[in-house]
Order: C-alpha cells, then sequence, then structure tokens
C-alpha cells in the first residue's frame, strides 16, 4: 500500500471514528441503551481506562496519565513500523492501528476519556462496550498476526 493511501486511509477512519463518538454523544445520553437487534445495543459510556474498560473505574488521576502515556508510547512504536513498511498487507493493518490509537487518544487528551458505544450481548452476557477506533485496532492487529504467522520461515526483520 502506498504511502500515500495509507495516510488517507488513517485520516478517513480516524475521522469516522470521531464522527460516530460525536453521533452517540449528541443522541444518546449517557447509560441509555438503545436496543438494535437481538445481540447488539448501542450506549453511551466513558472509559477512563484501557481497552475494553480494564480500569476505568480508577479514580486517581496518576493512572490515567500513566495509562495515556503508555497508549502514546505503543502508538509512536507502531507508527515506527508503519514508516518502515514496505509491503501492502502489514502497512495496511498497521493504518488501521494507527487510526484507532489516533482516535481514541485524541479523546483521551481532549475529553480526559474515550466514549465507547458498541454493546454486543447474548442473554445476559455482554462484551465489553467498544467503540470504532477499538474495533479498527482489534481488526488491524488480527490481521498483522495472521500475516506474520502465514509469512513463515521468511525474513521478518524489516518489522522489527
Amino acid at each position: 500500500m502506498k504511502l500515500s493511501k495509507a495516510l488517507a486511509l488513517i485520516a478517513l477512519l480516524v475521522g469516522g471514528d470521531q464522527y460516530t463518538k460525536w453521533l452517540v454523544s449528541q443522541n444518546i445520553p449517557p447509560w441509555k441503551v438503545i436496543r438494535l437487534t437481538s445481540f447488539l445495543s448501542l450506549v453511551n459510556v466513558r472509559n477512563r481506562g484501557m481497552v475494553f474498560g480494564f480500569l476505568s473505574d480508577a479514580r486517581n488521576p496518576l493512572i490515567f496519565w500513566v495509562i495515556t502515556l503508555i497508549s502514546l508510547g505503543a502508538a509512536l512504536f507502531v507508527l515506527y513500523l508503519f514508516f518502515k513498511e514496505r509491503e501492502r498487507l502489514p502497512r495496511m493493518a498497521l493504518s488501521l492501528i494507527i487510526a484507532g490509537a489516533g482516535g481514541n487518544l485524541m479523546n483521551r487528551f481532549l475529553q480526559g476519556s474515550v466514549l465507547d458505544f458498541i454493546d454486543l450481548h447474548w442473554e445476559k452476557y455482554h462484551w465489553p462496550v467498544f467503540n470504532f477506533a477499538d474495533a479498527c485496532i482489534t481488526v488491524g492487529s488480527l490481521t498483522l498476526v495472521i500475516y506474520l504467522l502465514f509469512k513463515g520461515g521468511e525474513d521478518v526483520s524489516h518489522i522489527d
């Protein structure tokens, strides 16, 4: 994937993430559940913690900043890999991860939390609420792992 296309994809995905969060914040009051199907609901929740709400109830501001700095460090490392990578599929996967991390970091810095709104559930069992950026990070990470697994014995030192 050419660098210009990858950067355009990142911008498009960050824009989509911010737009979906804005739509939810404008149309769904906090904690109101809108059931769309038997397994999918929308809900407006704020996450000050990590992925899938881990440590979101922590009240210590130091925890918030530690999480934010770890997230920023991870995003910078992925950005380094992105600019170093030349192959199409891994660069696309890294684009998804960067877009997701960028969207969530933007909210963390500007609002002090990340808006999560996608609630997948089955009967009384709920997957932790997440957002579009989280989905980008997950799909990008899985794509990268599968790529590296199927690349097999080839030299992958170029992404170290």
